[in-house]
């Protein structure tokens, strides 16, 4: 369990992503005016849409023991390399074209964010039914897309006291979880508008913009890879201690 404990407090100290602290640093002066970028309802009706279809292929197909947490690990890290395998090619598809085409992969790129923590938790044994693991993939949503040291500190708090002593999550009551769920909604939509236009502004030049929104996009899945695994690590930590 070393390891993995020793992994965990690396996630817990470590700064945003260089990419995304980068362009922070850029566009700071635009980041106010684009928190209405992504609308909330973007973001409920992809969570919505990836929830019904859950169904839909993982995108890695794994059939490893669950109770061994090194293999959960490893089907979570192919889970990951696929995912940003993926989102580089739509994000440089997207920057050919600069700014006209910017906001075309954004519910692409959100999708796919979403899909690759649901099948990071799969990896891990948990199936993600029910609004409570909504919430909690909300959550790690959330925290991949802020790049505000302290916001980042609150945030991961919050979903590790979300985590009980034994790896499930803390009991939600049906009438409250509506409205914890849509304020998460509403915080995802400005976290992930500041991260994603401010990592795209650099791709507002065609040709150039491909780069860059390759970069971007793949930088995104690997923070979003990265929540997801640390997240759902932890709760089997605690689920082997409990």
């Amino acid at each position: 369990f070393m390891d993995f404990e020793k992994q965990q407090q690396a996630f817990r100290n470590a700064k945003p992503s260089l990419i995304g602290r980068g362009f922070e640093k850029i566009t700071s002066p635009v980041g106010g005016a684009v928190a209405g970028f992504v609308p909330n309802g973007l973001v409920r009706g992809v969570l919505k849409g990836i929830d019904q279809a859950i169904g839909t292929p993982q995108l890695v197909k794994f059939d490893h023991d669950l109770a061994d947490l090194k293999a959960c690990h490893d089907a979570a890290e192919r889970v990951a390399i696929a995912v940003r395998a993926i989102s580089g090619t739509t994000g440089a598809a997207s920057g050919i074209g600069g700014i006209l085409t910017m906001g075309l992969d954004i519910p692409a790129t959100i999708a796919l964010a979403l899909r690759c923590i649901r099948d990071t938790g799969r990896a891990y044994g948990y199936d993600g039914k029910g609004a409570r693991e909504r919430l909690f993939r909300l959550q790690i949503l959330e925290l991949a897309s802020i790049n505000d040291k302290k916001q980042r500190a609150e945030r991961l708090a919050a979903l590790e006291a979300g985590i009980g002593a034994d790896g499930s999550l803390s009991e939600v009551p049906p009438e409250e979880i509506d409205p914890v769920i849509e304020q998460a909604v509403e915080r995802v939509s400005r976290a992930l508008a500041i991260a994603l236009f401010r990592r795209r502004v650099g791709a507002a030049v065609p040709l150039v913009g491909s780069v860059i929104g390759g970069a971007v996009n793949v930088s995104f899945q690997g923070d979003i890879g990265e929540a997801a695994r640390f997240a759902y690590q932890e709760r089997r930590l605690r689920a082997g201690e409990a």
